[in-house]
């Protein structure tokens, strides 16, 4: 079937890539999937097999999955988000593709291409700070303990809040999950808080609803949000919560597929392709929820 080789580029035949996501069934993924099959359209010489585990906690899902991509060579390179990166750096052990990382990185990939999470956290905190001002006491949430994605959110919020004088009172780990048990405890151990700020979007809503059901909305406490997602901004719109940090998943997958083509074509990739981030605030979060929904 010669049908491809009409929109094939002048380098010759069509180039097989592989993309291995966390999940192909949040949100989240759902932009990083629009944005590498824009890239696929804009490039025309790529085909890019895109997969994801059944959950994020489907680790042995993701483990096969990359497995068999290896072992029956399916592609010229392949990139990868790891939900446990020692894992799947153990089973590209040898492999002689190109090998790179989208989203979290891991030893193994050569280029690590998502969003420099201290850098957002950070500029996340500095909204934060700016708001509660100096002596402002905080909370910070984190998601899963030793997870380096969590761990780089949680230092980039603490040198933003310590730079600005915050006080960061407590930091509690979540795995991620919007729990009321957790916020309840820093409510009720805390009585004076003036902000909680969170590593995902879900610990935000989870946190701003617990403070509505311990009566203490009137507090004026504020909630920073991370990731971005439209239930993320749209909070933000209803001032449920006071802002979130949004990472760009859709141009992270258009420059997956872009430094996938660049990688067989015999481009040199830098180490770190910074996808980039802004923090969603009431003056901009109206625009950007529209963004979102024009993209999916």
């Amino acid at each position: 079937n010669d049908s491809g080789d009409s929109q094939a580029s002048s380098s010759g035949d069509t180039h097989k890539l592989s993309v291995v996501l966390k999940t192909t069934s949040s949100e989240y993924w759902s932009y990083v999937i629009a944005g590498i099959e824009q890239a696929e359209k804009d490039l025309g010489n790529v085909e890019v097999d895109v997969r994801g585990a059944n959950s994020d906690t489907d680790f042995d899902g993701q483990l096969n999955m990359v497995e068999t991509i290896v072992n029956a060579d399916m592609c010229e390179a392949i990139a990868i988000a790891p939900l446990q990166a020692d894992q799947i750096a153990n089973a590209l052990t040898g492999v002689k593709i190109p090998v790179l990382a989208i989203d979290t990185n891991f030893d193994q990939a050569k280029t690590f291409i998502g969003t420099a999470h201290e850098d957002a956290a950070y500029e996340g905190g500095k909204y934060v700070a700016e708001k509660i001002g100096k002596g402002g006491k905080v909370v910070i949430l984190a998601n899963i303990q030793g997870e380096s994605t969590s761990e780089a959110r949680v230092a980039g919020y603490k040198k933003a809040l310590e730079e600005g004088g915050c006080e960061i009172i407590s930091t509690q780990y979540t795995d991620g999950v919007g729990d009321k048990a957790v916020t309840d405890g820093v409510l009720q151990s805390f009585a004076d808080i003036d902000a909680i700020v969170c590593c995902a979007d879900d610990v935000a809503l989870g946190a701003s609803r617990a403070i509505k059901q311990a009566g203490r909305d009137g507090d004026g406490i504020i909630v920073c949000g991370f990731d971005g997602i439209s239930s993320g901004v749209q909070a933000v719109v209803d001032g449920e919560i006071s802002c979130t940090v949004a990472q760009d998943p859709y141009n992270m997958g258009y420059q997956c597929v872009k430094s996938l083509l660049d990688v067989v074509e015999g481009e040199k990739l830098d180490d770190f392709i910074d996808t980039g981030c802004k923090v969603i605030t009431p003056d901009n979060a109206q625009e950007y929820l529209d963004k979102l929904k024009s993209l999916v």
